[in-house]
């Protein structure tokens, strides 16, 4: 099936594909309706002044699949330093056959912004997207999403551990404590449609998210690092980073999590969600132990361009 790129008067049908499609992006990342119109209308005002990006630096493509003059599946492409990604909105059963040229157009895209990997997120149950992402890529994170209700948790017994917001002279310890327990570099904690990126995990991944950083342990000796996203009036919060010392005990991490939701209740959210590695790790784990259940799963794949 030929595809073509985005252009003037794709806007509707596409934001009609995202409402029809959009479901699992919206439940499991802090992408909203207001991420995808911005998105949109930047590839559209790209589209009508014919404006290109230069080699190397941040750039955004957008493809469509026609059948009879009817879009019948579109992908965004984003590049990025911290993690290059494709979005692709087409539906399930895919009759048409557009997830391989969709793909293809974006691998092409991606090799002539000197862009050597990029990735995309299958759901579980969307056979034919890991079809078409097996073909020429690898799964890098078998993932779950974990959700829980806002409800307090139970009152931590009295520890010596103090638990604060995190400073920006705790950087390096918080750095050691991360390669301590995950060496290899991990995908982001959340997946990233629509979002505009900012390097490093410290920072927003968007401009109205709020964002909160809490430390569990002694000045000098950090038990646990948790963080908290959300977005102003949107019933959904995130948690992450989230990680934890060997040493730290059940009473610390009692402490730390409910910090970060007391802090998620006081901004307005109403449940909290993150992602974890399958198998889950010790960290995964005591979410688990802490109400937390397994909403949905997901492999994230590297394609190569």
């Amino acid at each position: 099936m030929p595809v073509r790129e985005f252009a003037s008067g794709d806007g509707q049908p596409a934001r009609r594909l995202w409402d029809d499609l959009g479901g699992w992006y919206r439940n499991t990342s802090p992408t909203a309706d207001v991420d995808v119109d911005r998105a949109i209308g930047r590839l559209l005002r790209r589209s009508t002044s014919g404006r290109r990006f230069r080699r190397g630096t941040a750039a955004e493509g957008g493809w469509v699949a026609d059948v009879h003059g009817s879009m019948v599946g579109w992908l965004y492409a984003r590049t990025d330093p911290d993690q290059s990604y494709v979005v692709p909105l087409v539906p399930p059963e895919d009759t048409s056959g557009a997830l391989d040229p969709l793909l293809s157009a974006a691998r092409d895209w991606f090799r002539d912004q000197q862009v050597l990997r990029f990735f995309v997120d299958a759901p579980e149950g969307r056979a034919d997207l890991h079809a078409a992402a097996e073909r020429t890529g690898r799964v890098v994170w078998h993932r779950a999403v974990l959700d829980r209700d806002l409800a307090p948790l139970p009152s931590a017994p009295a520890v010596p551990a103090s638990t604060r917001q995190f400073r920006r002279s705790d950087l390096p310890n918080v750095q050691a404590l991360f390669q301590a327990r995950h060496p290899e570099k991990s995908p982001p904690p959340i997946p990233v449609a629509f979002l505009e990126l900012r390097a490093g995990w410290i920072r927003d991944p968007a401009w109205e998210m709020q964002r909160t950083i809490w430390l569990a342990g002694p000045r000098k000796e950090i038990l646990g690092v948790a963080g908290g996203t959300h977005r102003p009036h949107a019933p959904i919060g995130f948690l992450g980073p989230w990680v934890l010392a060997e040493a730290a005990s059940p009473p610390v991490v009692t402490e730390l999590l409910g910090a970060i939701v007391s802090w998620l209740r006081g901004v307005g959210a109403q449940r909290v969600r993150t992602t974890i590695p399958t198998p889950p790790g010790d960290d995964a784990r005591a979410l688990l132990h802490h109400g937390f259940a397994t909403m949905a799963e997901s492999d994230l794949f590297e394609i190569s361009s």
